[in-house]
């Protein structure tokens, strides 16, 4: 049986499936929808679709462990058949909420869906179709969703199987000593304190639930339009993830809460890039603490971040996070979000968040059918209960919310969504909580 290297980022999502799981949030799914106009092209798309699975392996993939050295490795039993396309009959509107919320739950008609890649084609007028792709996080992240729809959008997937490099491996003592400056930071934050959109006593099974922020063209031209000047032409991260922690501060303030730090996990390209490694993770993380009471104005926190992310990266923060997590995957997975979470006092993080960039960059067709817009909904788990995402398509910026049901109210969610579109646009809010 073949096996493939595994990353770290695979075994901490392996880690918060377990988690999700064992606490009654069901497995971790997520949904990529395509608004199209026109149909996309059948034969095309299935031929696409079947070469995906014929050449990646990776899709009948399972993790375990290796018999020596205990990493853990992906088992691949080698092809699976691609599951056959869904095409819908004629619908008076798009899949709604209800539709999505199921996939997120890993559910279709009526029963678990059983593979890892889901694939649907809703028409819902003379001229518009909806595809709905849902895909099982332990096996895709941002990245490797981007490069999936690459393939299919060209209607070709002409490469052999990819053969990913087995990473280097340090000793023990190399890698604790390359954990220290996280450590510290870590024991400094847990004395400190730091909250999520969930606290201990709040329920943790309520369903999956998102909303989308659609920006119009001119909007997101605004919103771009702020981010180069307050960050430049190159790096966007300070901009978003400014965004993403004052939605968050703003729900701590209307709760009457006080968080000292905000600790936010952000995404970062682990893994050597390649058109063809689309199955298991890409991105490392990058951690940030960031003091809650220094995100009053939009610009004073993009600056706080410029200043934490030049801090992280002096003291190598993300090589610190890859060798604790390398350090991290020789237990159980089982037993590592618990771990976690006796660390950051029941906390997770304070909320998952990242920019994936741009779909389908240079395409404007997605199999033959002119692309509307393009984003992506995972499911999040509580904690830490709430998740905001950033995507664009054609320079058109989209914001995805998820939630747990239980872990934020639909006023809370309102005023989340008005913030973050203030920040990003610099519309006023003309209905701020008091």
């Amino acid at each position: 049986m073949p096996t493939l290297p595994a990353t770290t980022v695979d075994f901490f999502l392996a880690g918060l499936e377990s988690f999700m799981t064992r606490s009654g949030q069901g497995t971790h799914w997520g949904v990529t929808m395509l608004r199209l106009e026109g149909k996309p092209d059948a034969t095309m798309l299935t031929n696409a679709w079947e070469q995906v699975h014929a050449q990646h392996p990776m899709l009948g993939a399972r993790l375990k462990r290796a018999w020596r050295g205990w990493r853990l490795v992906w088992k691949t039993p080698g092809p699976i058949p691609a599951p056959p396309i869904i095409w819908h009959p004629l619908q008076t509107q798009p899949p709604d909420e209800a539709v999505i919320q199921t996939r997120l739950q890993g559910r279709w008609g009526g029963g678990k869906i059983t593979s890892p890649l889901l694939l649907e084609v809703y028409p819902w007028n003379e001229n518009g179709h909806v595809v709905l792709l849902t895909w099982r996080h332990g096996l895709l992240d941002g990245s490797g969703v981007n490069l999936l729809l690459e393939k299919l959008a060209s209607g070709a997937c002409e490469t052999g199987p990819p053969v990913a490099a087995m990473p280097k491996r340090d000793g023990m003592g190399r890698l604790f000593k390359r954990t220290q400056p996280l450590m510290r930071r870590l024991h400094a934050m847990t004395r400190a304190g730091c909250l999520s959109a969930w606290v201990k006593g709040m329920p943790k099974d309520g369903l999956p639930s998102f909303r989308l922020i659609e920006l119009s063209s001119v909007q997101s031209q605004a919103a771009m339009a702020r981010l180069r000047s307050s960050c430049g032409d190159f790096l966007q991260m300070p901009f978003y993830a400014a965004v993403a922690a004052r939605a968050l501060r703003l729900l701590h303030v209307m709760r009457g809460w006080r968080s000292p730090e905000i600790h936010l996990q952000l995404p970062v390209q682990s893994r050597g890039r390649s058109r063809d490694l689309i199955f298991g993770n890409h991105l490392g993380s990058l951690p940030l603490f960031l003091d809650a009471e220094a995100l009053g104005t939009l610009d004073e926190a993009i600056i706080h971040l410029l200043e934490k992310y030049r801090e992280a990266m002096k003291l190598e923060m993300p090589q610190a996070s890859e060798a604790l997590m390398t350090l991290a995957s020789q237990m159980p997975v089982s037993w590592f979000i618990p771990g976690v979470r006796l660390t950051n006092r029941g906390q997770i993080c304070s909320l998952f968040h990242s920019h994936t960039g741009s779909f389908l960059p240079g395409r404007a067709e997605f199999a033959g059918a002119p692309v509307q817009n393009i984003c992506t909904i995972p499911s999040v788990c509580s904690p830490p209960g709430l998740g905001i995402f950033f995507s664009d398509f054609a320079g058109r910026i989209t914001v995805t919310l998820a939630w747990r049901g239980n872990a934020v109210s639909e006023t809370e969610i309102e005023a989340v969504s008005r913030r973050i579109k203030t920040d990003l646009t610099g519309e006023p809010d003309d209905q701020k909580p008091r």
